[in-house]
């Protein structure tokens, strides 16, 4: 009776439940913007000064796909990903103008010829989203205006605005990594988005009493670069779950 009930099990699964096989697509490292938060001369109206620095590796992305390769491993034990790291700047272009417009099914059609030769029967799309400015410190949430993609949001703080042990993290200002990205399960064989879910992570780092009026320069290269790995990973960690479930 066992061998029967197991060659009809083999029978089944090509007709009922296949397994997953999934890709994963990341195309949010091409550039990381910094963001300067300004104080309009006599105006309680804050804005942002935007520098995109372009990225020539491709070791953000690379740290994506990582991150989301590891939280579905954990999620689905049995998983096997395939990796995709296309470079091609058109791809990266795509992805930027579907936060006006097309949204995430504009970038699949895009990338659909890439994403099929992994013969996945999924794809878990990662791309930039666009949201409100909010930024982590330890009492709340503060920023101004609207960030995207993967950067660093500066407030360089002003020993004006408080002075001594009273100073609290808004005078003496912060840097803060941030991540706001989508992430996407989308069924290869029709296009269909089964699921997807968006990110807005930061962590705030509070300014010193050494690099008030400088924020950018309380962390150096090495830890920028590990402050936002990390929160790329902890943020995958957290929403790749989400979507598998659902998707």
């Amino acid at each position: 009776m066992r061998t029967l009930l197991a060659v009809l099990a083999l029978l089944v699964l090509p007709f009922g439940a296949q397994a997953r096989q999934y890709a994963i697509l990341s195309l949010v490292g091409d550039e990381l913007t910094i963001v300067q938060r300004e104080m309009a001369t006599g105006s309680r109206i804050d804005r942002n000064t935007q520098l995109k620095v372009p990225l020539g590796g491709a070791s953000l992305d690379r740290a994506m796909l990582l991150a989301v390769d590891e939280a579905v491993r954990k999620a689905d034990p049995a998983a096997r990903p395939v990796l995709l790291a296309p470079r091609d700047p058109k791809l990266f272009e795509v992805a930027t103008l579907s936060l006006d417009g097309g949204g995430t099914a504009a970038v699949f059609e895009a990338v659909r010829a890439v994403a099929s030769k992994a013969n996945a029967t999924h794809l878990i799309l990662v791309t930039k989203h666009r949201h409100r400015a909010m930024l982590r410190l330890p009492d709340g949430h503060v920023g101004d205006g609207v960030l995207e993609g993967l950067g660093f949001y500066l407030d360089h703080g002003s020993a004006t605005r408080g002075s001594g042990a009273m100073m609290g993290d808004v005078e003496r200002g912060f840097i803060s990594p941030y991540t706001y990205f989508k992430v996407a399960v989308i069924e290869m064989s029709s296009g269909r988005i089964a699921a997807e879910e968006y990110v807005v992570g930061s962590l705030a780092h509070t300014v010193t009493s050494g690099t008030i009026g400088n924020a950018w320069k309380a962390l150096t290269d090495d830890q920028k670069d590990a402050e936002i790995t990390k929160l790329i990973r902890s943020e995958a960690a957290r929403v790749v779950p989400m979507v598998l479930g659902r998707g």
